[in-house]
């Protein structure tokens, strides 16, 4: 008699998730989920504005002497000056700070210390506690940090490098907590939109922290190159006050969302707390589809680390652009990577829509897109030579073009397992920064005391086998489809449900059976 009550039970869960499906209609016009995308994007906006100030900044700041870049021009170790800068060749505030490059590498790396090392806490943190207000404080704890950040270099190398890690540790939890968020606050049918142009705040806030951090260097506001940490600090610490007073855990815990709207996220999203079982970390942590986006990650990142923390030196020192046009240079390959992920979402979601392509060749398709053309533009840049033009169109298109992976690689795990999206995100992020630990300083030593067109080459060289590497990775491995091991033990699904007909057996409940089933 328990059997058949048991059964009776399953048959009206599966019966009620079903109806909810498809009593739950698409809730057109603005609503609560649109706020939360958008404070997401400006919140993704800090989060890059702040990490990737340095980058641009520390050109300024910087000012060693022993370097050897100009030594033989006619080996192409450097070029001339481009017209537009022939009467500034250098920033007039970059006399406070006596760096090498290898020092610069040190100072640039030092913020992906901490970050690396709370991905997976963060993840954890976030699925077990809700993610806003660790989202919120992550970013609030790096912005008073960058308030400091003049008083702190000041002070000494050292305590800068250490300031750099604290903030990497703050921010090292932002992604897998609003990762987390996203799995309850977006429905299956913008899987792709909201989520990444969400996440393209991270590339407007490269596209905007360029060209401003570089034309406030080279200005005498708030004494030059201390402005840019005085600015985006200060915005962020407004983003918060919205952020902490406007947006809501879950959309069952917001005070103003119409019931609508509610049905329609609660359909498809994730809104049960993860803290009502076990997270599956055998079965995540074995799982071919999780290590492709890891992979994957780790080796675009390379790339990526070597766009955002060092390209600006490159332009600098080898192509010999001043700080002013090498900020605005450096805004153009975030503006078309914005334009394209923005785009390849809606473009993403129509091909899933209509079913013209399968969510897994959908998001194989856009990872290509992104990190072939990358991979290709890298090595014509030092071939180049001084050909300016066509080293700026190279970087444009190259780079622009990495903002595909977010449609393809980026979302995809929300498609294997959104309601473990913070963990997935932790062990992503922690392996996508691996490289950003190594990278700046790998570029130091190459470079150090040797600024060279052939140093650089063989750096772009390294980036494009591991944009290739990347590609074939994820084509072979990646997954489109929910995971078994995502789906929770009170959900009805024949993957963790097996009535016993007999009691005699001995009955286990869906959470012990699960926990079993993967080792916990």
């Amino acid at each position: 008699m328990g059997s058949i009550n048991r059964d009776d039970e399953k048959e009206s869960l599966l019966d009620t998730k079903t109806s909810r499906k498809k009593n739950a209609r698409i809730h057109n016009g603005y609503g609560a989920r649109h706020t939360f995308t958008i404070l997401s994007f400006i919140g993704y906006f800090h989060i890059y504005a702040l990490r990737f100030n340095l980058s641009v900044a520390i050109v300024a700041m910087a000012n060693h002497t022993d370097t050897k870049s100009d030594v033989n021009n006619t080996d192409m170790d450097v070029c001339p000056s481009p017209s537009l800068n022939d009467t500034k060749l250098t920033n007039k505030q970059a006399v406070e700070f006596d760096w090498d490059e290898s020092t610069q590498g040190l100072i640039l790396s030092a913020f992906f210390y901490g970050y690396a090392a709370t991905q997976i806490p963060g993840g954890y943190l976030a699925t077990k506690f809700g993610g806003k207000h660790i989202f919120g404080c992550g970013i609030l704890i790096t912005a008073i940090l960058t308030l400091l950040t003049p008083l702190v270099a000041r002070i000494g190398t050292w305590a800068l490098i250490v300031c750099r890690i604290i903030e990497g540790l703050a921010e090292g939890m932002t992604f897998p907590a609003i990762s987390t968020m996203q799995g309850k606050w977006t429905p299956e049918k913008e899987r792709s939109v909201l989520p990444v142009f969400a996440s393209s705040g991270a590339t407007f806030g490269s596209l905007v922290v360029m060209p401003v951090a570089g034309y406030l260097c080279d200005s005498d506001f708030l004494g030059g190159w201390p402005s840019v940490f005085y600015i985006f600090g200060g915005t962020a610490v407004i983003w918060f006050v919205f952020w902490n007073f406007l947006i809501f855990e879950t959309p069952s815990d917001h005070t103003r969302i119409s019931a609508a709207e509610r049905l329609f996220i609660e359909s498809t999203a994730s809104v049960k707390k993860a803290t009502h079982y076990p997270t599956p970390w055998r079965a995540i942590l074995t799982s071919s589809a999780v290590w492709a986006i890891m992979l994957t990650d780790f080796l675009q990142a390379w790339g990526g680390c070597i766009t955002y923390t060092t390209l600006p030196t490159y332009m600098n020192k080898i192509q010999k652009f001043d700080i002013t046009k090498d900020g605005l240079l450096m805004a153009l390959p975030m503006l078309m990577s914005l334009i394209t992920s923005i785009f390849g979402s809606y473009l993403a979601d129509l091909l899933r829509s209509k079913r013209i392509l399968s969510t897994v060749t959908v998001r194989k398709l856009f990872n290509t897109l992104g990190l072939v053309p990358a991979a290709l533009c890298l090595p014509f840049i030092s071939l180049a030579g001084c050909e300016h033009v066509i080293v700026v169109a190279l970087i444009v298109l190259g780079n622009g073009m990495l903002g595909f992976v977010q449609v393809g690689l980026t979302v995809n795990l929300l498609d294997i397992g959104y309601n473990y999206s913070g963990i997935l995100m932790g062990l992503s992020n922690f392996s996508s920064n691996i490289p950003a630990v190594f990278s700046p300083y790998f570029v130091g030593l190459m470079t150090n005391n040797h600024e060279s067109m052939s140093r650089w080459q063989t750096i772009f060289y390294v980036s494009m086998g591991a944009y290739i590497v990347g590609t074939i990775i994820f084509l072979v491995f990646a997954k489109g489809s929910e995971q078994p091991w995502n789906k929770p033990p009170d959900k009805p699904n024949e993957n963790y449900i097996t009535i016993k007909q007999s009691s005699m057996t001995g009955y286990q409940s869906p959470k012990t059976r699960y926990a079993n089933s993967y080792g916990f």
